[in-house]
């Protein structure tokens, strides 16, 4: 890619692909995406239209409670050994729907996800703690926390970490 002024570059949360940050775009989730992983914005079913003064169209999201839930923060693993450390995450909202199942996912990738490793650590909301076991010694991990509700799975920040020696 040519260089272009005044811009840096970013990793794709989705695929980790280097992008510059003028190219990437944010999902309704908050996630930092290049070109090629974003799926736009989200169905026109998931938002109420209000018409204003001058007849323009603005899209507010539907109060309903049909959302995934909100995760404020992932916790910076603590406790890092060879082979385990602890982490956890704080869910603020249920998106209008029970959480089903929260905890943290990891892996070595930048973006981890249910597709790797991960705690199933209860439901609800609130603050939680999770117990991460079966690392590699001396590797580097992604770890985020995840909520699932009926209607999907919200992830939290990215945190990194590296395990013992």
């Amino acid at each position: 890619m040519p260089y272009k002024s005044g811009d840096y570059w970013i990793s794709c949360d989705i695929c980790s692909f280097r992008c510059y940050a003028s190219e990437s775009k944010r999902t309704w989730d908050n996630l930092r995406v290049c070109p090629d992983c974003f799926d736009g914005p989200r169905n026109p079913q998931d938002y109420r239209v209000r018409p204003m003064k001058d007849r323009q169209v603005v899209r507010d999201a539907r109060p309903e409670g049909n959302d995934t839930p909100t995760i404020l923060e992932t916790v910076t693993p603590t406790s890092i050994a060879s082979t385990t450390a602890s982490s956890g995450g704080n869910i603020t909202h249920d998106g209008g729907s029970a959480v089903t199942a929260y905890g943290v996912c990891w892996s070595t990738y930048t973006a981890p996800t249910l597709d790797d490793s991960y705690t199933s650590d209860g439901t609800g909301t609130g603050e939680f703690t999770s117990s991460v076991t079966g690392l590699s010694a001396s590797t580097t991990y992604y770890i985020r926390a995840y909520a699932t509700n009926n209607v999907g799975t919200s992830y939290g920040p990215t945190k990194e970490f590296t395990t013992t020696a």
